[in-house]
């Protein structure tokens, strides 16, 4: 079983200053290493405006089942550490929808140290909602309809993706399963390394300031809106991935 923490936004500054690796850094600490009281999402700075999220979409070899074709890459700011949720947190809409959907996907989750260098420190699951009807009905605003909330689990694997892993997400409304899907994320499901994803983002100099907690987003497997399920107030959004036994499951308003 991976190795697993629900570590503290000082955990992971620590680590990114620390030149070591995980393992040398944890066995320093001992006893020291306690996540911190308060709001649950990994790494999360006490002042969210210190945390970024991004996402890449079509990244994948196949959402939903259905191939997709590389080269169609693309990219988009989600917002600041304020619009994160994890486990049983309300995954709520600042704004009505044209469509709701939801993605499941793996985040990858990086520190920059205090020399402005970004520090990987693993990945978790997460469920990338956004206005897909927006997006869809006007391509112009697309980068609009990424500005929702996002959630992830309560954990991050302190390692590499799995090449691969099986993962499912449902929702359930009134107590009865609406839409369900299964996938595989992992290195070997993608069409871009999540290295090369990573360059294309973080090694930027000067586009953030030592201590920033970066959430990036890695691309979907499934998608509710390609399948035309329709999200409503009080649904329940369940994740489940395989590999690492992570669950994410929020409540959903829109």
């Amino acid at each position: 079983m991976p190795v697993k923490v629900t570590g503290s936004y000082e955990l992971a500054l620590g680590y990114a200053d620390s030149g070591l690796t995980w393992d040398q850094y944890l066995d320093g600490c001992g006893s020291e290493v306690r996540p911190r009281a308060g709001r649950p999402v990994p790494f999360l700075p006490e002042e969210p405006s210190r945390a970024a999220v991004y996402s890449f979409g079509y990244t994948h070899r196949a959402v939903n089942g259905a191939a997709v074709e590389k080269g169609r890459l693309d990219f988009y700011y989600k917002g600041t550490g304020d619009l994160l949720c994890t486990d049983g947190e309300l995954l709520a809409s600042p704004v009505p929808l044209t469509g709701g959907g939801i993605e499941a996907e793996f985040c990858a989750v990086y520190c920059v140290n205090k020399v402005g260098e970004p520090v990987y420190l693993g990945y978790t699951l997460a469920n990338d909602f956004s206005d897909a009807g927006l997006r869809h009905a006007r391509r112009n605003l697309a980068n609009l309809s990424k500005l929702q909330p996002t959630a992830v689990a309560a954990e991050v694997v302190l390692g590499e993706l799995p090449e691969s892993s099986a993962v499912s997400a449902s929702i359930s409304r009134a107590d009865r399963v609406v839409w369900q899907r299964d996938g595989a994320l992992g290195r070997r499901e993608m069409l871009y390394a999540p290295r090369v994803l990573e360059r294309l983002l973080l090694r930027r100099r000067g586009l953030f300031a030592a201590g920033t907690v970066v959430y990036l987003l890695l691309g979907s497997c499934i998608s509710s809106y390609k399948d035309g399920a329709e999200l409503r107030d009080g649904d329940v959004v369940t994740l489940r991935e395989e590999y690492s036994g992570m669950r994410l499951s929020t409540p959903v308003s829109c």
